[in-house]
């Protein structure tokens, strides 16, 4: 009975713990607090040079035009990918950011169109993250739709 008791409390205890805190799930459940500090960027904005490395941490709402035609099986449970957008005015060709995708949504991430000649206005989800070990700045992809919960929350998913 006392195993029972405490396996229950510590349990609470943590569950306590991340209150407040981005919740993952197959999508992302964020609380008012965190989604208020979303930020919308163009693919154009952050491809500027370290613009990337100076928002590690934080949540985005990234617009783009088309992601690469190749996702690459990057780690066991992750797939690497770019996503593209028009350069900015007066210079030609293309300008991208590297995206991570969970392998439970590269199905959905592949959805993407890959044709440049795109004009569609696309947006992802997700949340700037560095592996040190590799000094690699990326995003990581969350989702594409919001909806909020009937405690508030903020949900993305695919």
């Amino acid at each position: 009975m006392r195993w029972v008791l405490f396996t229950l409390l510590v349990g609470g205890a943590a569950l306590h713990s991340f209150a407040g805190q981005v919740k993952l799930f197959p999508g992302a459940r964020f609380d008012p607090k965190a989604w208020a500090k979303l930020e919308r960027f163009e693919v154009r904005t952050l491809s500027k040079n370290r613009t990337l490395d100076a928002h590690v941490g934080w949540l985005v709402e990234l617009h783009f035009q088309f992601r690469s035609k190749e996702i690459r099986h990057f780690k066991p449970n992750w797939y690497q990918a770019s996503v593209w957008q028009a350069a900015p005015e007066g210079k030609r060709g293309f300008v991208s950011v590297p995206v991570m995708i969970a392998n439970a949504d590269v199905k959905a991430f592949a959805a993407f169109t890959t044709d440049p000649q795109s004009t569609a206005d696309l947006k992802l989800y997700g949340q700037v993250l560095d592996d040190f070990s590799n000094d690699y700045v990326f995003i990581r992809a969350i989702g594409t739709n919001t909806f909020v919960d009937s405690d508030g929350y903020m949900n993305i998913t695919w």
